[in-house]
C-alpha cells in the first residue's frame, strides 16, 4: 500500500484505488501514524494531536474505537497495538513523505557532481505533492503543528531545485515558474534572490531591480525590517552588472538542446503547472525504457486540455536522462492561422535544432529524413513533436535506434506507430482546476467563496486553456470576484465570448478540429456538418438515432459521424452507442448552431422532438396497462422513434433518457416555440401524456412534477385549458402518492372541473378515481367511500375500459379496510380479482390489498397466500417498487406470526432494500407499517 499526507490524507491499495477512510477523525488518526511509520505513537501523544485540551470524556475508549474502525478500512495487519500506543506497520518508502525525503537526500548527495540527475530527483520529489499537506483534515492540533513543517520541507526542496536549474543555465525556461512561487511567498528572500538572478540573466535587469524594491517595501511595511544582507548584496551586484552573476562556463547549455522551432530556445514549461501526477509518473516510466529501444509516448486529448504543457514539463523534468539534448518542433496541427507543417519541413526544423546549418541541408525530402536519422544515431536525444495532425506526419520522424525518445502530442488518437505507448489526457479535477485559476490569477482563498471558485472551474469545463484565460481576466480585474465571473459565464450562448484574451482564444482552439474535419473526406465533412446541429437542442447525450433525427442522414451515417467526432476528441463516448460533448465544446456547438439559418435549426429541433415523442409513446406498448388508443394515436402522429419488445428494455431506455427529456422540455416550453409545428409547440403536453404510465411504474415524482410545472406555465401563457387540466390531474395524483391527500384533493378537483368544462368524460373520471385515495389519506374515509361508490355506479352505466372497474373496486376496498370493514373489502376484492382482465399489474395490486386485509384479520396463512400471489404477479409484470415493498412487508409480518422467522427476515430485508432505493432516488421518506397503513399509490387508469 501507499500512504499519503502530501495533499489529502489517503491510503491507496496496490491497484491505485483509495481505501474508504471517509470520517475526518479517522483520517487525522491515520495521518498521525503515517507521519511516524513503523514507530510507536503513544496514546497521550495521539490524544494531544487529535484533541489538544478538548479531550473526550473517555479518551482511551474513543481512540480504541477509532483504531478498530481504521483497521476495518485497511487490509492486512497495518494498524498494530503496542505497549502504550499504536503504530502503522509500514516502511518509510511506503509513505509519500518518506519517498520525498529519500529523493531529496539523494539529490543533495548528487548535486555537486551530477547536477542534472539531482534536478530530476528533486522534480520527482516535488511531483509527490498533491496540494497543501494534510489538506482534508479538520482544524486540529495535528494539522496546526505539522502543516508548517511540511510546507517548509516543500519550499526548501523547491528552492534547491531552482538553484540547481539556474546553475545549469535554464533561467529562460525557469523564470515564470520562479516568479509564480515568489508571488505566493512574497517575504521569502531566497525565492526573491532566485527570481532576481533569473530575470537578470534573461536580460530583464530592470524587472529584477523592481522585484527587489517591491519586496523591500513589503518587508518594511509589514515587519519593519530591511532585506537581509544576501539580498542587498545581490541588488548591488546587479546594479554594477557584476561578472560573477553570469552563468558559469561549465553550465552552458549545448546548442543541440535548442529547439527545432525556427532558431528559438526549447519552449519553457507554463509558469503554473497543476496536477497530472499520474500522467507524469507514467511518462517517467516509459522514458526510462529508452536505453534498450526508442521510447515513443503518444499524448492525446481534446484541444486546450494541456497536452503541450505536459510534454514540456516531462521533457524538462527528465532532461538529465537525455544528455545529448532536447529538440522541439510545433507541427501546427492546432494552429488556426497556419496550415500543418509538412513532414520534410519538420525534419528540416529538427535538424537545425540538432545543430545543422539550414543553408547546408538538402532539398530532397528523402535525403532530409535520412540525414535526420543519421543525426539521431548514437545519441540520447528527446524529441518533442507537438500538435501532430496524423500518424503519416510523424511516423518518418520517430527515432528508430535505442537511446533516444519522442513525446508526441495530438488531438486525435494516433495509431500505427510501432511500440508506442499512449497517454490520454482528461480535464482537471475540481480541486486542480481551482488551484490553477487561483495561482495564475494570484487570488488568495477567502472564507465562504470555495463554492464560487468551483462553479467557475466547472463553467470553464475544467479545461486548462479556458482556466488560464479566465484566470488572466481575473488578474486584470482585481475588484471582480469569482462569483462575478461565474455570473458572466452561466449563459452557455455567450460563454466562449468571455474566454478570450489578447493571445488566447478558447473558441478558436475548440473549433479548429471542426475546420480540419470540414476539409476532409465525405465522412469527415458529414461529421463537421453534424456538429452545429448538436448545439440546437438542450440535450447532452446523443446516439445514432438522435443524431440522425437532427439531420438528413441515416442512423448508420450519423453513427459514423459521431465516431469521427470522437476520434477527433470533439465528442466523447462514455459507453458504446452513447456520445457526449465536453461542456465548452458544447458551448461552441451552441454558438455554431446560432449561426445556422432559422429554418435549418428549427427543422433539426423538430426532427429530434418528433423522434423523442415517437419513442415515448412507443415505450407504452410493452407496458400493457396504458390505454392503447392513446398510444396508437401518438405513434401515428409521431411515427419516428424507438420501438420496444420488452418492458424492461423500454423502462431502462427512458430511465437513462430522462435528464435529456427534462432539458428538452424546458427548452421547448419557451414562448419562442408557441407558433412552431406541433412536435415543438406541444412537446411538453405530449411528453406528459406519453410518460404517465412510466411515472406510475417508476414513481419518478421529481421529473413528473418538473414536466407538469413546465406544462402549467405554458398553459397559462397560452390560455390552454386542456393542458392545464392534464398538468393539474397528474400533479394531484403525485400529491396523493406522496401522502399529501389535502393538496392532491385541491389539484384533482380543479382538474375535474376543467375536464368537465371541456366535456372530456373519461379524463374527468380518471381524476375522480385518483381523488378517492387522496380523501382517504386526509382522514375523510366516509367521503372517500361515497365518492368511490358513486363513481362505481356511474361506470356501470357506461362502456369503460376493461381495467377501470376492477381498479376502482381496489381503491374502494382500501378505504373499507382502513375503516376496519375487512369483510366487505375482502368480498369486493375477490370479486374484482375474478373479474379483472388479464392484467398482471392490476391483479397483483388487488392481491396485495387482500393480503393486507387478511393480515389485519389475523388470518396469517391467507395473508401469506395473497401476498405471495401478488409477488408472483409482480414477477410476471412490471410493478412500482412501493407496492412490491408493501407485499414483502405483509408477507414478512404474516410469516413472523407463523413462527417462520428466517423467511420473515428475508421478506422484510427485501422490503427495506426497495424502500431505500426509492427514498434515495426521489428524496422521499416513505416507509411501511404492518397494520393500518394507508393506500398504496393509486395507479389510476393511465
Amino acid at each position: 500500500m501507499q500512504f499519503r499526507v502530501l495533499g489529502p490524507v489517503e491510503a491507496v491499495d496496490h491497484g491505485g484505488e483509495p481505501r474508504p477512510v471517509s470520517a475526518p477523525m479517522l483520517r487525522a488518526l491515520l495521518a498521525a501514524l503515517i507521519l511516524r511509520p513503523g514507530r510507536p505513537v503513544p496514546v497521550e501523544e495521539l490524544a494531544d494531536q487529535l484533541w489538544g485540551e478538548r479531550l473526550p470524556a473517555n479518551v482511551r475508549t474513543t481512540l480504541r474505537n477509532y483504531v478498530m474502525r481504521l483497521r476495518r478500512a485497511l487490509p492486512g495487519d497495518r494498524i498494530r497495538t503496542v505497549p502504550g500506543g499504536y503504530l502503522l506497520a509500514a516502511e518509510a518508502e511506503e509513505t509519500d513523505l518518506g519517498r520525498f525525503r529519500s529523493l531529496v537526500l539523494r539529490a543533495r548527495e548528487l548535486a555537486p557532481r551530477e547536477t542534472e540527475e539531482a534536478v530530476v530527483l528533486l522534480r520527482e520529489a516535488l511531483a509527490l505533492w498533491r496540494g497543501a499537506p494534510l489538506a482534508d483534515l479538520p482544524d486540529l492540533p495535528l494539522r496546526a503543528d505539522q502543516r508548517p513543517r511540511l510546507e517548509e520541507l516543500h519550499l526548501s526542496a523547491t528552492e534547491e531545485c531552482y538553484e540547481l536549474e539556474l546553475a545549469l543555465g535554464r533561467h529562460e525556461t525557469l523564470v515564470d515558474e520562479v516568479s509564480a512561487a515568489a508571488r505566493r511567498h512574497r517575504l521569502r528572500e531566497r525565492l526573491t534572490r532566485l527570481l532576481m538572478l533569473a530575470l537578470h540573466r534573461c536580460g530583464r535587469t530592470a524587472e529584477a531591480l523592481a522585484v527587489y524594491q517591491e519586496v523591500r517595501r513589503e518587508l518594511v511595511d509589514e515587519l519593519a525590517i530591511e532585506p537581509g544582507a544576501e539580498t542587498r548584496a545581490l541588488e548591488q551586484a546587479i546594479l554594477r552588472d557584476d561578472p560573477s552573476l553570469a552563468l558559469p562556463a561549465r553550465s552552458t547549455a549545448p546548442s543541440r538542446t535548442r529547439a527545432g522551432r525556427g532558431q528559438g530556445a526549447f519552449p519553457p514549461v507554463p509558469s503554473v503547472f497543476v496536477g497530472r501526477d499520474g500522467e507524469l509518473a507514467r511518462l517517467r516510466a516509459q522514458l526510462s525504457d529508452a536505453s534498450d529501444a526508442p521510447a515513443v509516448c503518444l499524448i492525446d486529448g481534446p484541444g486546450g486540455v494541456g497536452k503541450s504543457a505536459l510534454a514540456l514539463r516531462a521533457a524538462h523534468d527528465f532532461a538529465a536522462r537525455f544528455p545529448d539534448g532536447l529538440c522541439y518542433v510545433d507541427l501546427r496541427g492546432a494552429d488556426p492561422q497556419r496550415p500543418p507543417l509538412a513532414t520534410e519541413d519538420a525534419a528540416r526544423a529538427l535538424l537545425v535544432g540538432l545543430g545543422s546549418a539550414a543553408e547546408e541541408l538538402p532539398d530532397d525530402p528523402a535525403a532530409l529524413l535520412e540525414l535526420h536519422h543519421a543525426e539521431l544515431a548514437g545519441r540520447r536525444i528527446l524529441l518533442v513533436l507537438d500538435n501532430a495532425v496524423d500518424t503519416a506526419q510523424i511516423a518518418p520522424l520517430i527515432p528508430v535506434e535505442r537511446g533516444s525518445a519522442a513525446l508526441v502530442t495530438s488531438r486525435t488518437l494516433l495509431t500505427g506507430v510501432e511500440q508506442a505507448r499512449h497517454c490520454h489526457l482528461e480535464v482537471l479535477t475540481d480541486a486542480e482546476a481551482v488551484t490553477l485559476i487561483r495561482t495564475v490569477s494570484g487570488r488568495a482563498a477567502e472564507p465562504g467563496d470555495q463554492a464560487h471558485w468551483e462553479e467557475l472551474a466547472r463553467l470553464c469545463g475544467r479545461l486548462p486553456l479556458a482556466l488560464r484565460i479566465i484566470a488572466t481576466r481575473l488578474a486584470s480585474r482585481p475588484r471582480w470576484s469569482a462569483a462575478d465571473w461565474a455570473d458572466q459565464l452561466r449563459d452557455e450562448r455567450g460563454r466562449l465570448a468571455e474566454l478570450v484574451t489578447s493571445d488566447l482564444d478558447a473558441r478558436a482552439s475548440l473549433l479548429l478540429s471542426i475546420e480540419q474535419l470540414a476539409g476532409g473526406d465525405e465522412s469527415d465533412r458529414r461529421a463537421a456538418e453534424l456538429f452545429p446541429l448538436l448545439g440546437t437542442a438542450a440535450i447532452t447525450s446523443y446516439g445514432a438515432h438522435t443524431a440522425a433525427a437532427l439531420g438528413r442522414h441515416t442512423a448508420g451515417e450519423a453513427r459514423d459521424a459521431l465516431e469521427r467526432l470522437t476520434d477527433a476528441q470533439i465528442a466523447s463516448s462514455p459507453r458504446p452507442g452513447s456520445y457526449q460533448l465536453h461542456d465548452l465544446v458544447r458551448a461552441a456547438a451552441v454558438g455554431q448552431a446560432a449561426l445556422l439559418p432559422r429554418a435549418r435549426s428549427r427543422a433539426a429541433l423538430e426532427g429530434l422532438a418528433a423522434w423523442y415523442l415517437g419513442s415515448l409513446y412507443g415505450l407504452n406498448k410493452p407496458l400493457r396497462v396504458v390505454r392503447f388508443d392513446r398510444t396508437d394515436d401518438g405513434i401515428a402522429r409521431f411515427p419516428r422513434g424507438l420501438r420496444f419488445e420488452r418492458a424492461d428494455e423500454a423502462l431502462a431506455w427512458v430511465d437513462g433518457a430522462m435528464e435529456d427529456i427534462v432539458a428538452l422540455t424546458d427548452q421547448l416550453s419557451d414562448a419562442a416555440f408557441d407558433d412552431a409545428p406541433p412536435a415543438l409547440a406541444d412537446f411538453t403536453l405530449e411528453a406528459c401524456r406519453a410518460l404517465e404510465t412510466y411515472f406510475t411504474f417508476r414513481l419518478r415524482w421529481r421529473p413528473q412534477e418538473h414536466l407538469c410545472g413546465a406544462l402549467l406555465r405554458t398553459a397559462e401563457r397560452r390560455g390552454d385549458t386542456w393542458s392545464r387540466a392534464v398538468a393539474l390531474g397528474q400533479l394531484g395524483k403525485v400529491a396523493g402518492q406522496r401522502d399529501d391527500g389535502a393538496k392532491g384533493e385541491v389539484l384533482l378537483r380543479e382538474a375535474m372541473g376543467l375536464f368537465a368544462q371541456l366535456g372530456v368524460w373519461e379524463e374527468e373520471t380518471n381524476a375522480r378515481h385518483n381523488l378517492v385515495p387522496c380523501l382517504a389519506l386526509s382522514g375523510r374515509l366516509d367521503e372517500a367511500i361515497q365518492e368511490a361508490r358513486e363513481l362505481y355506479d356511474d361506470l356501470h352505466a357506461r362502456p369503460v375500459p376493461g381495467r377501470m372497474l376492477p381498479s376502482l373496486a381496489n381503491n374502494l376496498a382500501r378505504c373499507l379496510r382502513m375503516q376496519g370493514r375487512q369483510g366487505e373489502a375482502i368480498g369486493l376484492l375477490r370479486e374484482a380479482y375474478t373479474a379483472s382482465p388479464i392484467d398482471y399489474h392490476l391483479a397483483g395490486s388487488i392481491a396485495a390489498v387482500l393480503g393486507e386485509c387478511h393480515l389485519e384479520n389475523g388470518e396469517w396463512e391467507e395473508a401469506v397466500r395473497w401476498a405471495g400471489r401478488g409477488l408472483t404477479h409482480a414477477a410476471e409484470e412490471l410493478f412500482d417498487s412501493y407496492q412490491v415493498a408493501g407485499m414483502h412487508t405483509t408477507l414478512g409480518t404474516a410469516l413472523l406470526r407463523l413462527g417462520r422467522q428466517e423467511e420473515a427476515r428475508e421478506a422484510n430485508a427485501r422490503a427495506g432494500r426497495l424502500l431505500r432505493e426509492l427514498n434515495e432516488r426521489e428524496a422521499a421518506s416513505l416507509s411501511m407499517r404492518t397494520k393500518a397503513h394507508g393506500p398504496a399509490p393509486s395507479s389510476g387508469s393511465g
